[in-house]
């Protein structure tokens, strides 16, 4: 193949890459910023126990996939407790919302400049020995073209369905 041909090649692509872009700038407009996600987990363990783990920031890189370490940050308005997790995409700073041991946890996005925000929350409920765990993401994302991709390619379950199998993993 002559240079020409691989020029031309290169173009064509190029202008496949932009027009899929720019259909996925326009889907993402049309979509919801909020979305709510769901998803549940039935564990041996009794709540207190799972409360634990959940609430064991210092110990999620161990595991939580993808999750290189947490750093504890100074409390936030009311005494709420703040970290920040580091990760291959960067970090989030999070806060606890509200917090009823061993029953409820919400926790929260604590950094605004981020292109993404919402809130978390697990709750508890005993069941038989072990406890049921529901988790609750009411997320929001803020830019059209990530929007796209969550709802069309990963799905706004994913970081959902992804923390359930590493909990279910951890409680094994």
């Amino acid at each position: 193949m002559d240079g020409r041909r691989w020029i031309g090649a290169g173009a064509v692509m190029a202008a496949g890459a932009a027009a899929v872009v720019v259909a996925a700038l326009a889907a993402g407009r049309r979509l919801p910023v909020e979305h709510v996600s769901e998803g549940g987990l039935e564990l041996a363990q009794p709540p207190g126990a799972v409360w634990d783990v959940l609430t064991d920031v210092d110990l999620y890189p161990a595991w939580r996939p993808g999750l290189s370490h947490v750093e504890r940050l100074p409390a936030g308005a009311g005494g709420r407790a703040r970290w920040r997790e580091y990760g291959r995409h960067g970090h989030t700073t999070y806060e606890v919302v509200e917090s009823e041991a061993p029953h409820r946890l919400v926790t929260g996005v604590a950094d605004p400049d981020l292109p993404y925000g919402g809130t978390w929350t697990l709750v508890l409920t005993p069941a038989g020995g072990g406890c049921s765990l529901t988790v609750t993401e009411r997320g929001e994302v803020y830019r059209p073209f990530h929007r796209a991709v969550s709802h069309y390619v990963l799905g706004e379950s994913v970081a959902v369905r992804r923390y359930l199998g590493a909990l279910a993993h951890r409680m094994a």
